[in-house]
């Protein structure tokens, strides 16, 4: 699956991407590290990516490298978890964006072709996006994207030594703003 819309494509990740990826996972980016969930401490580029392809097989996600359309430069990364259970309809997106591409409206853009993409391709009745408070950008992002704030959650902090810390839960709907 591939789509391009506008200055941004996006793809699945392939291996050939593994120093991109490490740029963002191995405390070279530490806002990447900070903000974002599912990269635990010392993880390896090349199972990170093996784990965003399981996630294509397996029906589980959908990950894209967000690149630069006529460049083919990475510039970020986005996925939708799919819900399966109660859930079943329901996605959650995550994403990062790389310093050199940051403050360009890479992650806005980027949420809105995957959202577009979430409900007609997928079917998805409702996207979710989760933040903690801290990360400003990240809200800036769902709220100009048409995500409404729905609910504060607290929420063990994926930062060990933290205990537990507040997100923001964000939702759109196919016929929100």
């Amino acid at each position: 699956m591939e789509i391009t819309a506008g200055a941004l494509h996006l793809r699945p990740w392939n291996l050939s991407e593994a120093d991109a990826v490490a740029a963002a996972l191995a405390l070279r980016d530490p806002r990447i590290r900070r903000w974002a969930t599912g990269l635990p401490e010392g993880a390896d580029e090349r199972a990170w990516l093996a784990q965003r392809a399981l996630g294509w097989s397996d029906g589980s996600e959908a990950s894209f490298a967000v690149t630069g359309a006529t460049t083919g430069e990475v510039l970020g990364h986005i996925r939708v978890r799919i819900g399966t259970g109660a859930a079943r309809g329901h996605g959650e997106v995550g994403y990062w964006v790389l310093p050199s591409a940051r403050g360009l409206g890479v992650a806005t853009r980027a949420l809105g072709v995957v959202g577009r993409w979430a409900f007609g391709f997928l079917g998805l009745s409702r996207l979710d996006l989760r933040h903690a408070t801290g990360n400003a950008a990240s809200c800036r992002v769902a709220v100009k994207g048409g995500f409404v704030l729905t609910r504060l959650l607290s929420e063990p902090s994926w930062v060990e030594e933290e205990g537990t810390e507040e997100f923001h839960l964000h939702t759109l709907t196919p016929g929100g703003p």
